[in-house]
């Protein structure tokens, strides 16, 4: 079978265990319908679920292995690479089927792949003793217990995931969380009053994912002025989906890039949580863009550079323009959007961009949506 094969039969496969799974639910009012697998397997399979949250990767990886050892039974899942002897691409079967399937159906999902994830990437087979430091310990023993099931045991790799699916159908009805925004759109908030939700957000969330938080924002906010502001005129927004790898890798020159007709960059957005501007950064950027005729180029920060720092932005700055004639500009993160909002129409519109994302995107966490609420529902 062909790589192309490959891949349509998988996403019809997966379209038929979800349907299975869900129409078992369906008809047996919202309940795990017993099967052919044993409690210490389905035990085992719990575990992943309970963790998924945390884990993304270890689910992620396991429903790539499960559903390629369904399209090629043959295949020793636990080789998961494909310059292993008997090995194949597993990263490359999740990026283009699995991940793209856990967002489209509402499960939790990585960015890009669960193999970027150091601790699964390793050039080892999932064996039992894969040394990978997988965290907690009883997901690491589940995850390769389940592998061992299949290839030692002879499992059946479609029963686990139709239990799987079963059981992340649950998770998502049990755990999705709807961004609120009547109740700011009620009051007719005031340009300051979203300035200080977006403050608030930014910092009453944990630490894991809250980075992406102000990308977001300046995304949402870029997408009203973009088809507002006459600057913007046969412009267009690069979209978010995109920016989900290295700007080295991609090919992008920021977190946010507005593109020419001709998808050449035209303006780029480079965004640090925490971590104040230094000249090494400006200079960093103008690598990235140096080659495109970049009219301005952002590097905004939640934070600002001291004045020392910023005598050297300053100068780096002067060269750049000089030298390429792109605008540099270093500025706050919120000072900048708070100039953007007064130049749209309709600050509303932002507001459900930003909670649109927040819900959407695979990196945050529920609990930064639930604070978004529970932010909301105060004003």
């Amino acid at each position: 079978m062909n790589q192309n094969n490959l891949y349509i039969r998988a996403k019809e496969i997966l379209e038929e265990l979800l349907l299975q799974a869900d129409t078992l639910l369906n008809d047996h009012n919202n309940l795990i319908v017993p099967s052919s697998l044993s409690k210490e397997e389905t035990d085992t399979l719990d575990i992943i679920i309970e963790t998924c949250e945390q884990r993304k990767a270890v689910l992620t990886v396991l429903i790539t292995l499960l559903s390629y050892k369904i399209v090629v039974p043959t295949q020793d899942i636990r080789k998961h690479q494909a310059n292993m002897e008997g090995g194949f691409s597993g990263r490359t079967f999740d990026t283009q089927i699995i991940t793209p399937f856990m967002k489209e159906n509402g499960f939790p999902a990585m960015v890009e792949s669960g193999w970027l994830t150091r601790s699964l990437e390793q050039n080892r087979p999932y064996n039992l003793n894969f040394p990978g430091k997988i965290t907690p310990k009883k997901t690491k023993t589940a995850f390769l217990e389940v592998l061992n099931y299949i290839e030692e045991k002879k499992a059946s790799a479609n029963d686990y995931l139709i239990y799987l699916l079963q059981k992340l159908i649950i998770y998502r009805e049990e755990h999705q969380v709807h961004l609120i925004v009547q109740p700011l759109k009620d009051k007719k908030v005031s340009i300051q009053e979203i300035i200080f939700i977006l403050e608030k957000h930014f910092k009453l969330c944990s630490e894991v994912g809250k980075a992406r938080l102000p990308v977001l924002a300046v995304y949402s906010i870029y997408e009203c002025i973009v088809s507002e502001l006459n600057r913007y005129t046969s412009k267009k927004l690069q979209k978010l989906e995109s920016h989900t790898s290295a700007d080295a890798r991609s090919g992008e020159i920021g977190d946010v890039d507005v593109l020419n007709e001709d998808n050449t960059p035209f303006e780029g957005v480079e965004i640090k949580y925490g971590k104040p501007i230094t000249a090494q950064m400006v200079k960093d950027a103008y690598e990235k863009f140096k080659i495109y005729p970049v009219s301005r180029y952002y590097l905004l920060s939640t934070v600002y550079s001291n004045d020392e720092e910023m005598e050297k932005i300053e100068k780096v700055i002067f060269d750049i323009s000089k030298e390429h004639g792109c605008q540099v500009i270093v500025n706050g993160l919120l000072q900048t959007i708070k100039y953007y909002l007064r130049l749209i129409n309709d600050t509303d519109k932002f507001i459900e961009k930003y909670a649109h994302y927040v819900e959407k995107d695979a990196v945050i966490k529920l609990e930064h949506k639930r604070i978004w609420n529970e932010l909301v529902s105060k004003e």
